[in-house]
C-alpha cells in the first residue's frame, strides 16, 4: 500500500519510549455504550457480527470517535473472537448472555482436528477493515490492530462461551496438559499469522489482550498465557512501511507477572487498575512503555468530585519518576525536566482536560448492561 507520512505520531513515540510533546491518554470504552452513532451503524448491519464482516461499517465505526474527539491513534473496529470462529466453532451472541460457541473443544481428538486459518483468506473481512481504515485515515493518525492470547481465546472454546470459573478450561489443563499445549500452540500460530496478516494490510501497532490470564496460578501462567504470548511476539513483522511496529502485551489482573511480562519482547505492558505504576516502572524499570490503569468505573462519578485525586495521583506519580506516568497511559519520556514548572502546569491542565472529557462522554453513556468480557473497543483519548 501506499504510505502516507503520519501527521500525528505522538502514540508511536510514547510506545517507543521516545520524547514526546504531550503524554497520550488511554482509556477503555465501548463504542456501543456512549456513541448513538454507533449504535444506527450497528442497528443498520444487523447484528454485531454482520458489522465486524462490512468492511465499510467497520471502518466507519472505527473512525466515528475520531469525528467526536481529537484523538491519537484508531483502532480497528473487531472482536478478539474472530480466529475461533475462522475456526469453524460458529461465533454467535446471545442477547444478555455475550459471545457463545455452537461447538466446543475439549478433548485431544477435537484439538487435533482444528486447523490455523489462513488469516488472508478466512479472515479477510478483517484485512479488507484494516486497510479501508487505513487508506480513510489518509496518515491522520497511527491504526492500531489486535487479536486475543492463546490463553483468552482457549478459554471461550473450551468453555463455549463466557465462564466464571473455567471448570472445563482448568480441568484440561491439570488432567491433559499435553492436550491444552496443543491447543494453545495452534492458537499462537494462528494469532501470529493474524496479526501479522493485520499489519501487511495496514496496522502501525499491534495489542494482545490477554483478558483472562489473571484467572491463573504463578507456574500455570507462565507456562500456558505468556509462553505463548512471547512466542507471538518472536513471530511478528516487527517493521513495515519504514516503521518500527509496537507491540503491546496487556494481562488482565496480571499485575504481579510484569517483571516476567516485561522480558517477553514487547515494545509496552497494558497494567489495570490494581497495579500503581509508580509500582510497576520501579519493577520493570525503562524496559518497556507502560499503558493503562485506570478503573473505566472512574466514568460512572462525578468529574467534579473525582478530578482533585486524580490530579493527586498524576503529581504523586510525577513527582516519583523520571519518566511521566498517568493514570490511563502509555508512559513515555518527556523533553523537560521531570520537575520544571511547564510539566507542573501541563498536569494541572491535564486534570482540567480529562474531566472535560469524561463529562462529554457521560453525556453520551446508556444504561445499557456492561459487557465485562474483553471485546469493548479501546480509545485512544488525545494527549493532554
Amino acid at each position: 500500500m501506499t504510505t502516507t507520512p503520519l501527521q500525528n505520531d505522538r502514540f508511536l513515540r510514547a510506545l517507543a519510549r521516545q520524547p514526546v510533546d504531550r503524554t497520550p491518554v488511554w482509556m477503555m470504552r465501548q463504542a456501543g455504550r456512549y456513541l448513538p452513532e454507533y449504535r444506527a451503524s450497528r442497528a443498520d448491519a444487523g447484528s454485531f457480527m454482520d458489522l465486524c464482516r462490512n468492511h465499510d461499517l467497520a471502518c466507519e465505526v472505527t473512525l466515528q470517535p475520531l469525528e467526536r474527539y481529537p484523538l491519537d491513534a484508531a483502532i480497528l473496529f473487531s472482536d478478539i473472537l474472530t480466529i475461533p470462529d475462522a475456526m469453524g466453532l460458529g461465533l454467535y451472541f446471545e442477547t444478555g448472555e455475550g459471545p457463545k460457541f455452537r461447538k466446543t473443544v475439549r478433548t485431544s481428538e477435537e484439538v487435533a482436528a482444528l486447523s490455523v486459518p489462513d488469516a488472508e483468506r478466512d479472515l479477510d473481512y478483517v484485512m479488507r477493515a484494516v486497510s479501508t481504515i487505513r487508506r480513510e485515515l489518509n496518515g491522520r493518525m497511527p491504526l492500531i490492530g489486535f487479536s486475543g492470547s492463546p490463553w483468552t481465546l482457549a478459554t471461550y472454546m473450551v468453555e463455549g462461551g463466557s465462564s466464571k470459573d473455567f471448570r472445563h478450561l482448568k480441568t484440561m489443563l491439570y488432567d491433559t496438559p499435553d492436550t491444552m499445549h496443543q491447543l494453545l500452540d495452534t492458537l499462537a500460530h494462528a494469532v501470529t499469522d493474524y496479526l501479522n496478516a493485520q499489519i501487511r494490510a495496514g496496522a502501525q501497532a499491534v495489542q494482545i489482550f490477554d483478558t483472562w490470564g489473571g484467572a491463573l496460578s504463578t507456574p500455570a501462567y507462565l507456562e500456558f498465557s505468556l509462553r505463548y504470548m512471547e512466542q507471538i511476539v518472536s513471530g511478528l513483522i516487527r517493521e513495515h512501511d519504514g516503521r518500527h511496529v509496537p507491540v503491546i502485551l496487556f494481562t488482565k489482573n496480571g499485575g504481579q507477572w510484569l517483571e516476567h511480562i516485561a522480558c517477553a519482547g514487547a515494545d509496552a505492558l497494558g497494567i489495570d487498575w490494581s497495579t500503581e505504576l509508580s509500582d510497576a516502572r520501579a519493577r520493570v524499570g525503562h524496559k518497556v512503555a507502560l499503558q493503562g490503569n485506570l478503573d473505566p468505573n472512574v466514568l460512572f462519578a462525578r468529574p467534579r468530585l473525582s478530578a482533585p485525586k486524580w490530579l493527586g495521583c498524576w503529581r504523586a506519580t510525577v513527582t516519583a519518576l523520571a519518566t511521566c506516568l498517568t493514570w490511563v497511559t502509555v508512559s513515555a519520556s518527556l523533553p523537560t525536566p521531570i520537575t520544571s514548572p511547564p510539566l507542573w502546569r501541563r498536569c494541572t491542565n491535564s486534570a482540567r482536560s480529562i474531566t472535560a472529557i469524561f463529562q462529554r462522554t457521560q453525556t453520551h453513556s446508556t444504561q445499557e448492561p456492561i459487557d465485562e468480557r474483553f471485546t469493548r473497543r479501546p480509545v485512544v483519548y488525545r494527549s493532554l
